[in-house]
């Protein structure tokens, strides 16, 4: 049996997305920002994964773009984990325009808000099997680059 890689990343990073939006909008847990750029990369990998399944010629474009999706995926994941486990609330600023979605951010605010930290990225809000959400992501992030390394090398033809 052959595994193709971008189908795989698809369905991956579909049933992220669906976790993280059933989360938000039936469980009613509103995202940090860094539970949206972790987002960000999911879609951006679904992104690559369909245009790579439609457009044949351009693998190692696509090769590229994932890893650099997957990889910012796993030090945002690993950033919110370390925020949940390790950060104190005193370290961490917590200004009221800080609440803003990320929508309404500058960029070097939402830079500003990864590297500082909020109140609302170290909250624990919901444990399945006894990991958070953003370790979750992080296990899904590492799974994707797991496969990714794996199919590549593989199969080292990029057409």
């Amino acid at each position: 049996m052959k595994l193709n890689l971008y189908k795989t990343n698809l369905l991956i990073s579909f049933f992220a997305l669906f976790g993280s939006l059933f989360f938000q909008y039936v469980m009613n847990y509103a995202p940090c920002t860094l539970c949206l750029l972790q987002r960000f990369c999911f879609i951006s990998i679904l992104i690559v994964a369909l245009l790579s399944i439609y457009m044949k010629g351009k693998k190692l474009l696509f090769h590229i773009l994932n890893f650099l999706f997957i990889t910012s995926g796993i030090l945002l994941s690993l950033r919110q984990v370390y925020l949940q486990r390790f950060a104190t609330y005193d370290s961490m600023l917590c200004e009221p325009q800080e609440l803003k979605s990320v929508y309404e951010m500058t960029l070097s605010e939402i830079f500003r808000n990864i590297y500082s930290g909020t109140t609302s990225c170290s909250e624990i809000n919901y444990y399945l099997l006894g990991l958070s959400l953003a370790e979750w992501s992080f296990v899904i992030f590492i799974l994707l680059l797991t496969l990714n390394i794996f199919c590549i090398n593989k199969n080292t033809n990029w057409n």
